[in-house]
């Protein structure tokens, strides 16, 4: 069966089956300039099925397009209003190529089409037959007895030198393994030892969140649900989550202000400090530059409790 793109399917050719109709029905909806529409699925239903009916009386997608554009007697059609569905349109636009317009409503006879449109079967032989006429029409040549055999036996060939995809893996596990290996210092490891617990210390960045999220776990709002929530033995329902959350944004927005007044004391000479300052201060008091052992970020972390 030859398989035409939906872009190149001809606007003469009168569908004959679901696919021929759904690949006529795209022609029409582009040249329509309806791709862009938003349809529900019932609108799409209507026009499909719209379409389906003058599709089998007769029509094709150019022979509907002349259709929607003038009556039979040659009188131009009204243009499409800006908030007409495509149903619609189409349906008001075809009611004048029914032989009775008042039983238009009940889908009987229809006029002859305003082009004549012709089977897929038939527009393919004709194209055929006119790009053999032209001399660029070129029929797929049939292999040979020998010619397949030697194309069975090149896929063959091609599937036996393929890796399996295990060994593909294994493959570049082995050739990467054999990289590292090559970047191996020559001679005798050199022992680093370990920093001391007791010379180490937080990062001024690390102690400056500490003392934020400090001060939000020890905000009395949040303290005060908390307590409520664990006396009660039961999660927080919606509203009380909506004000935990207010109370730690809160802490958070204080902390941030404490750790600015906290930043400040250091370069400054500050006599007194608020309470969320000062411990932000103590905080960076504990903090060091340079190095951040895992035991000191704990102790430092577990200060917060």
């Amino acid at each position: 069966m030859v398989r035409i793109a939906d872009q190149e399917w001809p606007s003469t050719v009168v569908p004959a089956d679901a696919r021929e109709r759904a690949q006529s029905t795209g022609v029409l909806v582009r040249r329509m300039g309806w791709v862009s529409e938003r349809l529900t699925r019932e609108e799409r239903d209507d026009v499909e099925r719209q379409l389906e009916f003058w599709y089998s009386n007769g029509y094709c997608p150019d022979a509907l397009l002349i259709a929607m554009s003038a009556l039979p007697d040659g009188t131009r059609q009204r243009p499409r209003r800006a908030s007409e569905k495509p149903g619609d349109f189409l349906r008001s636009r075809m009611k004048g190529w029914f032989v009775d317009e008042s039983a238009a409503a009940d889908l009987t006879e229809v006029r002859e089409p305003p082009r004549r449109g012709q089977t897929f079967e038939a527009w393919l032989a004709n194209r055929r037959k006119q790009a053999a006429d032209e001399g660029t029409y070129q029929r797929r040549s049939r292999l040979t007895d020998a010619g397949e055999r030697a194309r069975a036996e090149a896929r063959t060939i091609a599937a036996s030198r393929r890796k399996d995809p295990l060994a593909r893996v294994r493959e570049s596990e082995r050739r990467r393994a054999a990289a590292l290996e090559s970047l191996r210092v020559v001679g005798e490891a050199v022992e680093v030892p370990p920093p001391p617990a007791s010379a180490g210390a937080t990062p001024r960045m690390v102690a400056s969140f500490a003392g934020r999220q400090s001060l939000a776990a020890h905000s009395p709002q949040v303290l005060r649900i908390v307590e409520r929530l664990r006396a009660e033995k039961r999660g927080p329902s919606a509203a009380e989550l909506a004000v935990l959350r207010n109370a730690v944004r809160d802490a958070h927005h204080n902390a941030g202000l404490g750790t600015l007044e906290a930043a400040s004391a250091e370069v400054n000479d500050v006599d007194s400090l608020t309470p969320d300052g000062q411990r932000i201060k103590d905080f960076l008091a504990r903090a060091a530059d340079d190095r951040l052992p895992l035991d000191a970020t704990v102790r430092l972390l577990h200060s917060m409790r």
